[in-house]
């Protein structure tokens, strides 16, 4: 398994290691492929092989692209194999062999567990042996009832927690030799680690279970995870492998943006103003290469394409250094589910969650809504009230009630005796006290928010269900039993998720075809899906908040002096302006709610999975494997 790679110095473009003025500690560039490309023979479908930390189970927004991927027949009419490829991690230690690659998963070959239905020991052991490591690798499900779609994926999972030391050490200085990549500087963190760790073998795995034809296979790097596999693909994958960064996010934007206080009121600012002066991130904001990710993410330049979930992270991507200016990032949203909703349905559900309000709140509100999401800055909940405080007013004039159901999470799950318990003790989720199984780390200052707003606040309430799901095991006996979280989605009037930080945002759209009002931010990436969509034309189904600066009003360093107290003027602005524009177009009629479902159903038509792949990644992939 020694390197292949006999190429020349000359073959490669030429970068100094001096620090250009336009990207500090500019990575090496890749090496030229000379060989003749191999392309896929006619009528022949893709191979894909995707790396992830969600290679066997749903944890977040890349699952959820994967899970759409998967079920779509126009990836499935392109693609013949789909490789999933993740560290072992907790899946190391599972109580039965078969749940080795998770609830949908079916092992074929398993070193640890003496598993191997398809003869693969001949391939994988010298692979195992030469880099300490162990296999696992067979397929998963993907099954979606609702959308009446299914599919399945090959994976493949190496443990990784112990290896050849010596030969990890050989990866990583072969890194600095081709790409400047300085891997004693962030080896300490094991998210870098990992995946470093994992890049040879994986590689080496995929070359054991591919045939000549399956070539060339086109290895995605969903974010960060990926890049260690994808450059040592292109150091010795020569004309068999293609490489392309799925950015789900900008881990350089996300930093900058979380932790400053003015958030995106002065990070899209910043960004606006210094891409139209033709500066870069690190023009502005210093080096960041002690940011393992920012390291990683701005060489993939070198890869053979980039995709951006949404325009801001394109734009995002794009910052990054000069060596993007001549690179294509290609936009592919993420596809949003369509829910099948009628208006009898949308009554019903309406109805079951009017009810339990009343059971918990003592009113039966007029209008629904609801946010769901993970207990993190960058969803910026505080918004939320902003704009239910500016609609109190109006709420009582029109002797109109209201609630606000935050659903957010982080302590997990909790148990139906748990949520029996303190249902019955002190009238949770209304009200809640400190310590787990109630409230732990961000979900105290979320309920001492609401809390305090319920205190001011008369025809408005907010509720904070700290968990994941919806149905009486998991809020209580309040709830109807048909009441579950897809009858939720369907229930409310209004979505939340005006975030300051949001790469797409494909919760804050869910309710979309369920006749919701959706709100959201120009800091989405959904915002730019929905612009494009409806051909820059304003619908009553989406309120957009604006959050930044107009363009050419300030210098960059005043847009970096932006303090919370000057974004919050900003967001209560927009507060006062969103809350006018609801209580304008919420419907309070079934022949308004059934016009906004069927809207809505129109714009999720155009917004699907299908319609994803056909506009934007069916193009890159024949691009890349040309």
């Amino acid at each position: 398994m020694d390197s292949n790679m006999a190429k020349s110095k000359a073959a490669r473009k030429t970068v100094t290691k001096t620090t250009p003025k336009k990207s500090a500690s500019k990575p090496k560039a890749a090496p030229k492929k000379t060989a003749a490309k191999t392309t896929a023979p006619k009528g022949k479908g893709y191979t894909l092989a995707h790396v992830t930390h969600e290679a066997v189970e749903q944890i977040g927004g890349i699952g959820t692209v994967l899970e759409g991927l998967m079920t779509s027949p126009e990836y499935k009419s392109r693609v013949d194999r789909s490789i999933l490829i993740g560290p072992m991690g907790g899946h190391v230690h599972v109580p039965n062999p078969n749940l080795r690659l998770g609830d949908m998963g079916k092992v074929l070959y398993s070193s640890i567990d003496s598993i191997d239905e398809l003869g693969l020991a001949a391939k994988f052991q010298p692979i195992e042996w030469a880099f300490d490591v162990s296999i696992a690798y067979g397929t998963r499900q993907y099954d979606q009832p609702s959308q009446g779609r299914n599919g399945e994926a090959e994976v493949l999972l190496i443990d990784v927690s112990h290896v050849n030391e010596a030969r990890n050490n050989a990866f990583k200085a072969r890194l600095w030799e081709e790409f400047g990549l300085d891997s004693a500087r962030y080896q300490s963190g094991w998210d870098y680690e990992e995946y470093v760790r994992l890049a040879e073998p994986a590689y080496y795995a995929l070359h054991a279970l591919l045939k000549d034809e399956d070539f060339p296979c086109i290895l995605f790097s969903h974010e960060f995870m990926g890049m260690p596999a994808a450059l040592k693909s292109i150091m010795d994958g020569g004309d068999k492998f293609r490489t392309i960064y799925h950015a789900h996010e900008c881990p350089t934007a996300r930093r900058l943006c979380e932790d400053h206080p003015g958030n995106d009121t002065m990070f899209y600012s910043v960004l606006d103003t210094a891409q139209a002066k033709g500066l870069y991130v690190e023009d502005v904001f210093g080096n960041l290469d002690d940011m393992m990710r920012h390291a990683l993410v701005k060489r993939t330049h070198l890869l053979d394409g980039i995709i951006a979930v949404g325009d801001r992270t394109r734009d995002e991507i794009k910052f990054l250094s000069d060596d993007f200016d001549d690179m294509d990032v290609t936009l592919v949203y993420n596809g949003l589910p369509a829910h099948k909703v009628d208006l009898p349905l949308k009554n019903k559900m309406r109805g079951h969650l009017q009810e339990f309000s009343k059971k918990l709140l003592g009113f039966t509100p007029d209008i629904l809504m609801t946010h769901v999401a993970r207990p993190v800055i960058s969803k910026a909940i505080w918004r939320d009230l902003q704009v239910c405080h500016e609609m109190e007013n109006q709420l009582v004039a029109a002797d109109k009630k209201a609630v606000l159901y935050i659903l957010t999470s982080a302590g997990g799950t909790r148990s139906k005796a748990d949520v029996e318990h303190m249902c019955n003790s002190y009238g949770w989720p209304l009200h809640h006290k400190a310590g787990y199984p109630d409230l732990c780390g961000p979900e105290v200052e979320l309920a001492n928010d609401a809390a305090e707003f319920n205190l001011n606040h008369k025809n408005v309430k907010v509720v904070l269900v700290n968990q994941f799901g919806w149905g009486p095991d998991r809020v209580g006996p309040y709830c109807h039993k048909d009441l579950d979280m897809s009858g939720l989605r369907i229930a409310t009037d209004v979505e939340f998720g005006a975030a300051n930080y949001e790469p797409f945002g494909i919760s804050p759209l869910e309710p979309l075809a369920c006749g919701a009002i959706c709100i959201i931010s120009d800091a989405c990436g959904c915002e730019g899906f929905v612009r494009h969509t409806t051909k820059g034309k304003t619908v009553t189904n989406v309120i957009t908040g604006n959050y930044t600066v107009p363009g050419g009003t300030k210098s960059i360093e005043d847009l970096l002096n932006i303090t919370a107290a000057d974004r919050e003027k900003i967001e209560l602005k927009e507060a006062k302006r969103i809350a006018d524009q609801l209580m304008a177009d919420v419907p309070q009629t079934d022949a308004k709610r059934k016009k906004l479902i069927e809207s809505g159903t129109k714009l999720v038509d155009k917004m699907g999975w299908d319609q994803v792949i056909t506009d934007g990644l069916a193009q890159l992939l024949a691009k890349v494997a040309s």
